[in-house]
């Protein structure tokens, strides 16, 4: 993924920027909430002009193409005051690639945890992030809030559970597919795959132990059956097409995604 510059050069001499403030942080919001930056955007103001520096799932990701509602909105309205110019800076070393698919796969999976930045939602064919701004709009929102929000909730609950935090409650949540965390991503799953019609996986987090020797269990954890892959595979040890679940041998942030 690669890094941009996005410029906001004023028009004229504004009296008050205020306003003029207001309205770019709520673009720059409304990009990462449709998915076309990441998080780790940032504002900067000079003498000359404001600079955002964000990063894009993809180079094209700003094309407005992908703008929703709000976002042409606030477009519209930071035309009136300033010239907008885009300049790439470089690749964010703190960034694995996006998918590049040029179909649609078999399956999706809804998946995050506390180290990644990227968008929660993983090609089945690549293992690599989609940008959300390629994904419909679910539970009638005009942004992608829910999964989001999802995405947020899932890294703070991993993060206690990394500093041995509440550990019962956090690894329960990620671990039980009927757990609360559980149920609403699994809910974005069944939004996703009736939006899109690809089969969404929602990913089951199974702890290895400091020895490695807990082993992820080999029948599905909510219909009992089978769900061990054999034979080639991509990224994940475990499927089950009936719940719609996937779990690992080797949790996915230690592994190398091809």
């Amino acid at each position: 993924m690669n890094c941009f510059k996005i410029t906001f050069t004023p028009k004229a001499p504004i009296e008050d920027e205020t306003d003029l403030r207001d309205l770019l942080w709520s673009y720059l919001g409304c990009l990462y909430k449709n998915g076309q930056i990441l998080k780790d955007y940032m504002l900067i103001k000079t003498a000359e002009c404001y600079t955002a520096f964000v990063t894009l799932p993809e180079d094209g990701a700003l094309d407005e193409k992908y703008n929703n509602v709000y976002i042409s909105d606030y477009l519209e309205k930071l035309r009136g005051f300033v010239e907008i110019g885009t300049e790439a800076v470089g690749k964010n070393l703190d960034m694995k690639n996006s998918c590049c698919c040029k179909e649609k796969p078999d399956w999706y999976m809804l998946y995050t945890n506390w180290a990644v930045e990227e968008p929660p939602v993983v090609c089945g064919r690549c293992g690599h992030e989609v940008p959300l701004y390629k994904l419909p709009h679910i539970f009638n929102e005009k942004e992608h809030n829910s999964v989001l929000g999802w995405m947020r909730a899932y890294k703070e609950i991993d993060g206690l559970f990394l500093y041995c935090l509440s550990d019962r409650f956090t690894y329960r949540q990620m671990n039980n597919p009927d757990s609360q965390l559980s149920k609403a991503g699994r809910e974005i799953c069944k939004e996703f795959e009736e939006a899109t019609g690809v089969p969404f996986y929602y990913y089951v987090f199974h702890y290895q132990g400091i020895s490695g020797n807990r082993k992820t269990p080999e029948l599905c954890p909510s219909c009992g059956k089978d769900w061990k892959l054999t034979g080639e595979k991509a990224f994940i040890d475990y499927k089950c097409d009936n719940c719609r679940l996937v779990a690992d041998e080797v949790p996915i942030v230690l592994k190398a995604m091809p």
